[in-house]
């Protein structure tokens, strides 16, 4: 054999030896990681999980909020609002988008909002999103919030009920339910995340006929801001309470 042939098959077999012990994991021995696979090569629909709805610009339109899978762009494409069907009492529509799902991937939730409109004025009408009728909307005062599990779609009574204080969340425009920091039946404290990245606020509202009404913000504990806006807001309702978080 000439000595070029046998230098190439022993390099050859030099290759194949390697190849070989990493796969048998000996020590020192190295073979490149397969890339890692988040996103899958199908794109399929689903229905979009709804956090809130907020009021649109006039009476025949809304904001619907949403948390999307993934903050990589091949997470989500086509996020939408569709088979909108009108009742007199009711609207229903779903709220869908496409993913290519895979295990390990697109695990992150991020808010978006979508434009929801109506032939007809929305006015008291239910709204049921995802054909999700035991969570559907209804207008309070300003906002919107659920329909109270037990007493239907009716008012309650009560202002500082879960769904009036989620009526005052969707009519900031808040990104999540936030926290209560004080309420009685003239006056409530919220702090809410209005936008991502930025820190949580402090809102006072007042309650009015139409529901609660927004009328300060804070970015301090105390009083101090908001009895400049509302001189005749409870000092006990925020005197302890500390910086918005």
């Amino acid at each position: 054999m000439t000595e070029p042939r046998r230098r190439l098959i022993l390099g050859i077999a030099g290759v194949l030896v390697a190849v070989g012990a990493a796969a048998c994991g000996v020590p020192g021995a190295t073979a490149a990681a397969p890339a890692p696979t988040t996103i899958g090569a199908e794109w399929r629909s689903f229905r979009a999980d709804v956090t809130g709805i907020r009021p649109g610009a006039d009476d025949h339109s809304l904001f619907v909020q949403v948390a999307l899978p993934g903050k990589d762009p091949g997470c989500v494409r086509e996020p939408r609002i569709e088979q909108v069907v009108e009742a007199k009492t009711d609207i229903r529509a779903d709220v869908v988008y496409s993913t290519r799902p895979a295990a390990g991937g697109c695990q992150d939730r991020v808010p978006a909002e979508l434009h929801l409109t109506t032939a007809d004025p929305i006015a008291n009408r239910t709204v049921i999103l995802n054909a999700d009728a035991g969570n559907a909307w209804r207008k309070l005062g300003a906002g919107w919030s659920h329909c109270d599990s037990q007493g239907g779609c009716a008012a309650p009574a009560d202002h500082c009920a879960p769904a009036w204080i989620g009526a005052a969340v969707s009519a900031a425009g808040a990104e999540n339910p936030g926290t209560t920091r004080a309420c009685e039946p003239g006056w409530l404290i919220l702090d809410l995340v209005k936008h991502q990245p930025e820190p949580p606020s402090r809102t006072a509202f007042r309650w009015s006929d139409t529901g609660w009404t927004s009328f300060a913000q804070a970015r301090s504990g105390g009083c101090a801001e908001i009895l400049a806006a509302e001189p005749k807001f409870p000092v006990a309702l925020c005197r302890a309470l500390p910086a918005p978080a």
